[in-house]
């Protein structure tokens, strides 16, 4: 029940993050930058915070936990998150260093200042990102 509310309230604050950001934005070039930019985070925090990652750990993690399997489901638990943050962080690192070259992936047209923009945020939004899937692991 306490997941459903988060996932509830994370999506509720959400809306009301576009909303407010479609009012003092609108279509402007800072606009544009920001969207494109939070593509590659975003995808990232579904992909192994809220998709494949939740979908298999937790039934494996549950069924220890249920057999009084206590150790085993905390050594698993362990090596899920030690591999994670592995993971994520060698993610987050190559999305600092590579966001020129992801913007022409995503956002191809952008040019000058506007790509320069959108590369600068995505070094700031990549941190955060790495941390959301942490942890988003551990509210399971």
């Amino acid at each position: 029940m306490r997941v459903a509310a988060g996932i509830l309230l994370s999506r509720i604050i959400g809306l009301v993050r576009n909303r407010v950001f479609a009012h003092y934005f609108g279509t402007s070039d800072a606009a544009d930058a920001f969207n494109a930019a939070f593509r590659i985070p975003n995808f990232l925090q579904n992909l192994f915070g809220e998709g494949v990652l939740s979908a298999s750990f937790i039934p494996v993690y549950a069924s220890l936990r249920a057999g009084d399997r206590e150790r085993d489901a905390a050594a698993v638990a362990s090596a899920v998150a030690a591999l994670l943050a592995l993971i994520v962080s060698v993610l987050v690192l190559a999305g600092v260093l590579l966001a020129p070259w992801l913007i022409d992936l995503i956002a191809p047209g952008f040019e000058g200042e506007k790509r320069d923009a959108t590369a600068k945020l995505v070094r700031i939004l990549f941190p955060g990102a790495g941390l959301l899937v942490l942890s988003a692991w551990c509210l399971g």
